[in-house]
C-alpha cells in the first residue's frame, strides 16, 4: 500500500485565496489519481507546486504518482527532498515508509529495509511498516542463502572439473597401447627412399616406351578418382566453414 494525502479544507483565513488555488488544483490530481490517470495527476501536482513549492502534500502525492508510472528513481528523489525539509513527523515517517516500497519494487532490499526501519524510528506503532520489514528482511536472506547455495554449487563442479582434468593427464594403459599401434602404422607409411629411386626408374621407363590403350586408360581412371576425392574434401571444407510491486497489496 502507496500512503496518500487527503488534502484538508480548512484554511488560514489571511493566506485562503493563495491557498485555495494551489488546493484546488491539488485536488484535481487527487480526483485523477483516484481515476488511475497518474500521468494527469502528476500534471496536476505540479502545477499545484508550481504555486507553491513548500506545499508538502501536493510533493508527497506526486511521489505516488510517480510511483504508479514505476518511475521509481524519480519517486525517490521527491521523497528524499520531503524527508530532508519537512518537520511532520508523520508526513516524514509516511514518506519513509513509500521510501522503503520504492525501493522494494528496484529490489533494493537493504535500502528498502533502512527506510521502513527509519519510518519505525518515528512512528514504532506502524504494523505496515513492520511487516514490509519483516517481508523485506525474509527476502533478503532468502537471497543470501541462495547465492552462498549457489556458490558452493560452482565451487563443487570446478572441484570435479579439476579431478577430471588430472585424471584426463595419465594416459591409461589402453591409451599407450593405442598409441604404439599409431606410431607403428606410421612408421609402416613412411617411404623408403629405395621406392622413391623405384617409382623415378619406372616413371623413366614409361616416358621411354609408348603406353598401351588400357595403361592409358588405368591412368586416367585413377587420376579422376583422385580428383573425385579432392572435390569430396573441399566440399566438406565448405560446409564446415558455412556452419558454424514490490508493490504487494499489503
Amino acid at each position: 500500500m502507496i500512503r496518500y494525502i487527503y488534502l484538508l479544507l480548512f484554511l488560514i483565513v489571511h493566506n485562503f485565496s493563495f491557498s485555495q488555488n494551489e488546493r484546488d488544483i491539488a485536488r484535481d490530481g487527487n480526483k485523477n489519481y483516484e481515476k488511475g490517470l497518474f500521468a494527469d495527476s502528476e500534471v496536476d501536482y505540479r502545477k499545484s507546486l508550481s504555486e507553491n513549492k513548500s506545499f508538502e502534500e501536493a510533493q508527497f502525492n506526486l511521489s505516488d504518482a510517480l510511483f504508479k508510472q514505476e518511475r521509481y528513481d524519480e519517486s525517490i528523489d521527491v521523497l528524499n527532498n520531503l524527508i530532508n525539509t519537512t518537520q511532520k513527523p508523520d508526513l516524514k515517517a509516511d514518506s519513509y515508509y513509500n521510501l522503503g516500497n520504492n525501493f522494494l519494487q528496484q529490489q533494493k532490499l537493504p535500502e528498502a529495509i533502512d527506510a521502513y526501519k527509519d519510518c519505525l524510528r518515528i512512528n514504532s506503532s506502524d504494523e505496515e511498516a513492520r511487516y514490509n520489514l519483516s517481508k523485506a528482511m525474509s527476502i533478503l536472506e532468502n537471497q543470501n542463502q541462495q547465492q552462498e547455495n549457489d556458490k558452493k554449487e560452482d565451487d563443487s563442479e570446478q572441484n570435479e572439473d579439476q579431478k577430471d582434468q588430472n585424471s584426463g593427464e595419465t594416459d591409461s594403459p589402453e591409451d599407450n597401447e593405442d598409441q604404439k599401434e599409431e606410431d607403428s602404422d606410421n612408421q609402416n607409411n613412411k617411404s623408403d627412399p629405395n621406392d622413391n629411386e623405384q617409382n623415378q626408374d619406372s616413371q623413366d621407363n614409361l616416358s621411354n616406351e609408348d603406353l598401351s590403350k588400357q595403361e592409358m586408360e588405368r591412368i586416367l581412371d585413377a587420376l579422376e578418382r583422385q580428383e573425385e576425392k579432392v572435390q569430396e574434401e573441399v566440399k566438406k571444407m565448405k560446409a564446415k566453414s558455412s556452419n558454424k510491486k514490490v508493490e504487494k497489496d499489503w
